[in-house]
């Protein structure tokens, strides 16, 4: 079971079987999302950060042969760039990227890792809008599917959550269990739902989506 992972040997084998493929090409390594968080579950994925100069097709290749050749490969996922392209990303959609990531093998330096508030707040309201769109789009047009709309959104509130904390006091929040001691109601509303979501309604939570979703934009904008 992929939840008995020891995912720091893990990872260090993946950064040497990258070092063989691609030798001084590889810029980074690195993990995020709930492994690195202490909030994995059974089935979580392992998500992998890979960096490599000059990405071409052909390692995208390599890198899935990597994988496969990895144990518990069928977990594995994530994020795989070259740093020129990281240096050209929208500085809000690369913000929760970076700032999310444990590196385990060499760094960001190859770009501006630091972030203004204007960027994490820009990242905040983008990811409020895909929420609001989401929901309100099932609501009218697909109701069947709202429950899995719902709970994809609110996984996707925390990473809002933080770059909206971040944009106001400059602090990352490190988990879910930190975000909810600087939380409001509906904010812990929705980090409650994730924990255990059989404990809301399905369309109580698209309520409470709609209604904060909207006022993390509006705040955004003033």
């Amino acid at each position: 079971m992929n939840d008995r992972i020891n995912i720091g040997a893990w990872i260090e084998e993946l950064v040497l079987r990258l070092q063989e493929e691609f030798g001084g090409r590889l810029k980074l390594v690195g993990l995020q999302g709930s492994r690195t968080r202490g909030e994995a579950r059974e089935g979580s994925d392992i998500d992998a950060v890979v960096v490599v100069e000059n990405l071409a097709p052909d390692d995208l290749a390599a890198y899935r042969s990597v994988i496969a050749s990895m144990p518990h490969h069928e977990a594995a996922c994530g994020f795989i760039s070259s740093p020129e392209l990281l240096v050209a990303w929208p500085r809000h959609d690369v913000f929760n990227l970076v700032k999310d990531t444990q590196v385990t093998f060499g760094s960001f330096a190859f770009m501006d890792a630091e972030f203004t508030a204007e960027d994490a707040q820009l990242s905040a309201r983008v990811g409020a809008s895909e929420i609001y769109h989401a929901v309100t789009h099932e609501l009218v047009f697909a109701e069947g599917f709202l429950r899995d709309t719902v709970d994809a959104c609110v996984k996707a509130a925390f990473f809002v959550m933080r770059a909206a904390h971040y944009a106001r006091t400059g602090e990352y929040p490190a988990s879910r269990a930190a975000m909810k001691e600087l939380a409001d109601e509906r904010e812990r509303m929705l980090l409650d739902a994730y924990d255990n979501p059989q404990a809301f309604e399905t369309e109580a939570l698209a309520e409470a989506l709609i209604a904060w979703s909207q006022e993390v934009m509006l705040s955004a904008s003033e």
